[in-house]
This record gives C-alpha cells, sequence and structure tokens, in this order.
C-alpha cells in the first residue's frame, strides 16, 4: 500500500501484563487505498437487468439491486470513511501476539463497584460481523450505571477480533483452534484464572468448544446458538425437536445456499469479493437485510453498514473469514460433545435457529432458557439492552472470580 495513512499512530506499552496496546487504533487505509475504493466502485460493472420484479419480491432473486446501487453511490461519493475510523479509533484497543498469530482486542475495564471480584467475560462475534458489535453490549456489562443499570453489575469484557476477520484478518493453521488462542488470551494476557463466555453463531462454536476443553477456566456460558448432536438417536427425538429439525431443513433450503459454498468452494467465491467492493458489498447486505428483525434500514444506517463492508474491504478479510466454514465441513474443527458448564441460551425471534429446550439438553448443562420477544442475527447490535440483560441476569448466579 501506498501513500499516507489516515491514521499514522502506532503502538505503545500498556499496563494491562505486558502486552501492546493501540492507543488509537489504525488498520493501515492509506490515501491511496481510499482512492482505490472509490474507483472501483465508481466504475462499478452492473449484472444485466432482470424484469421488474412483482411487488414486494424485489429480493426474492438475491440482493435488491435498486438499494446496492444507492448504497454503492453512497459509498463511492458520500460515505465519510475518516470519521468512522476516527470513531474505531477511540475503542479501548489492544494487541496479543500468540506464537505467530496477531490477535486485536478491546478491553472494557469494569466501573467500580461493591464487588471486589467480579467475573470477567469475553464476547465473540459471529459471520459476517465484527468486533465492533460487540461494543454496546460489553459498554453496558462493563459501565451498567451509564445505562440504567446496577454498578454491582459492572465486570471486565473483552471482545477479540476473531482471527480471520476483520482487525485480525491472518488466520492460524488449520490444526490450531480458535478457541484455544481465546483462552490463552483470557488466561495469559487478561490474567484471568476464571471467566464466563458468550457467542453467538460462528463466536457460539468457538464458546461452546472453550467451555468444553476448559471447564476449570470457564465459570458460564452464555450463548445466543447452539451445537447439533454428533451421534443422534432419532427414536429419542421429541415433536419439539422434529419441529426445530423440520425448520433447520426449510432455512437450509432457502437461505443456506451462501454456507454451502462457502463450506465447499470459498476461494472461487472470494476471487470476485476481494476484487469487486459493489459485490462485497452484495454479499454482506443480502444477508443484514434477510437476518435482521425488520427491514435492514430500520437496523442498520447507512454508514453502519459500509463501515462493516468497509472493514471486510480494506483488510481483505472476506477470504479467510470464509475458512471457519471450509474447515469444521472438511474435519479440522473440533466436534462440540458435552458441555458441563452452567449455560444459558437466549433466542432471538428473528434469529436462524430456534432449538427447543430438550435440544438444548442434550449437549449442555442448560440452567436458563430465555425467549426474546424480538430481534435477530444480529442481537449484539439490534437490542443490546435485552441481551445485556439476559447477560448480567445469568452472570448474577455465577460465583465470582478476579482480576490482577
Amino acid at each position: 500500500m501506498t501513500g499516507e495513512p489516515w491514521d499514522a499512530s502506532w503502538r505503545a506499552v500498556d499496563s494491562h501484563a505486558g502486552v501492546a496496546e493501540w492507543p488509537s487504533m489504525t488498520i493501515d487505509v492509506f490515501a491511496d487505498d481510499l482512492a482505490d475504493l472509490r474507483s472501483r466502485l465508481r466504475a462499478t460493472r452492473w449484472s444485466a437487468a432482470w424484469p421488474e420484479p412483482e411487488a414486494g419480491q424485489a429480493w426474492d432473486a438475491g440482493v435488491n439491486q435498486q438499494e446496492l446501487r444507492r448504497l454503492v453511490a453512497h459509498w463511492a461519493d458520500g460515505f465519510d470513511w475518516e470519521a468512522q475510523q476516527r470513531r474505531i479509533a477511540a475503542l479501548p484497543w489492544h494487541e496479543a501476539d500468540l506464537d505467530g498469530t496477531p490477535l486485536a482486542w478491546l478491553r472494557f475495564d469494569a466501573e467500580p463497584s461493591t464487588d471486589a471480584d467480579p467475573l470477567p467475560i469475553v464476547l465473540l462475534n459471529g459471520w459476517p460481523s465484527t468486533a465492533l458489535e460487540m461494543v454496546d453490549v460489553a459498554q453496558r456489562l462493563a459501565t451498567p450505571s451509564a445505562h440504567g443499570g446496577d454498578p454491582a453489575d459492572a465486570r471486565t469484557v473483552v471482545v477479540p477480533a476473531l482471527p480471520g476477520f476483520p482487525f485480525s484478518p491472518q488466520r492460524p493453521r488449520h490444526a490450531e483452534q480458535t478457541h484455544d488462542l481465546v483462552h490463552r488470551l483470557m488466561t495469559e494476557h487478561v490474567g484471568a484464572a476464571r471467566y464466563a463466555a458468550h457467542g453467538g453463531d460462528l463466536g457460539a462454536g468457538i464458546a461452546s468448544r472453550l467451555a468444553e476443553a476448559y471447564p476449570e477456566a470457564v465459570a458460564g456460558l452464555h450463548l445466543l446458538a447452539v451445537a447439533g448432536p454428533v451421534d443422534l438417536d432419532p427414536s429419542t427425538l421429541t415433536n419439539a425437536e422434529r419441529a426445530y429439525l423440520d425448520e433447520v431443513a426449510t432455512w437450509n433450503d432457502d437461505e443456506g445456499g451462501y454456507q454451502h459454498e462457502q463450506e465447499s468452494r470459498p476461494l472461487t467465491l472470494a476471487a470476485g469479493l476481494s476484487d469487486s467492493p459493489a459485490g462485497l458489498l452484495a454479499w454482506l447486505l443480502e444477508k443484514y437485510r434477510a437476518w435482521s428483525d425488520g427491514d435492514v434500514a430500520t437496523r442498520f444506517t447507512d454508514d453502519e453498514m459500509l463501515t462493516v463492508a468497509s472493514l471486510y474491504w480494506f483488510t481483505n478479510s472476506i477470504a479467510p473469514s470464509f475458512r471457519p466454514y471450509w474447515e469444521f465441513n472438511h474435519g479440522f474443527t473440533t466436534r462440540v460433545r458435552r458441555v458441563e458448564v452452567p449455560t444459558a441460551v437466549a433466542l432471538f425471534p428473528h434469529d436462524l435457529g430456534h432449538p427447543p429446550r430438550e435440544w438444548v439438553e442434550r449437549l449442555y448443562a442448560l440452567s436458563r432458557y430465555t425467549v426474546m420477544p424480538r430481534g435477530g442475527h444480529f442481537a449484539p447490535h439490534e437490542e443490546p439492552d435485552l441481551l445485556a440483560e439476559d447477560i448480567t441476569a445469568f452472570l448474577r448466579t455465577l460465583p465470582a472470580a478476579g482480576l490482577p
């Protein structure tokens, strides 16, 4: 990359366990990079137009072309990336090197409270999100008094940028498990002997494997999605479980094409999305629209949507973000067998699946099961109050741990 960076500040020494900190986070976006993005957007070669869809069917064959064109035009000539980068830079970034895998992470320290030994928690996002999706929830957990909560519930919150995703775009070797890296981050760099974990989507799988592998360290597990049994006797299924599996099958038929492609031929797809910002935005926008509770515009502003796309574009991380799908499908990822730590599950109505209680209990020591009144796949962004309240209620049931 050439030219002058928009934010050239870099690292300083931090007092937390000797790790490095970015007092002003940069992802090395240079003037030439921004100019190249805008040039590509303005020169987009649009696909041949289809006949006008029926009313209400504008998304049936994929991304709505009028909405995509509108956002591409705004991305090229109205979107203020520099303002978003300044906002990102103000967050409490840190960096850890885990045997050659650089990991960026956010640390939100707990506000002072009457509890001198609060249990910290790590929050893990899913695809196609970024660590930024967790910021609103993290702030509510770390400083509840600023959001109408009780300071006694405050706790330190850690949000890793997952390997292969924006901010940590380098994915480690196939044999290295992300949950092992998260455990090392929490114990070696955060200094937590005991901690809780939360995750949704891919993050739920990482959190589940984390709790299964390190039950002596993970005091509790809060999930938005759950793993399924590796070995299942169909004769033991309840009616609710059969209905759930039918729901999953229907969803796979209607929405699962992206997953099959990312599991089977991700590099073919990545070649196009890494070269065309309009194509990348189309791939992301379709998911944000289909998986949100309500039209995407009611849940995400244009600038929020384009910030996600810009992060994937500037870090060239769409290809490595596909790798968890391919690795799972090809047997590189550890399967969840049984999680014995206390587990809470919160189900949002417009998320991708709604497993019944008995399905969850096949693999998890379920202690809390909540059906939310609203929200979708991006619940940390869509409904941060609801999610933070449910996490807090669960954490109150767990013993305290400590941080140095």
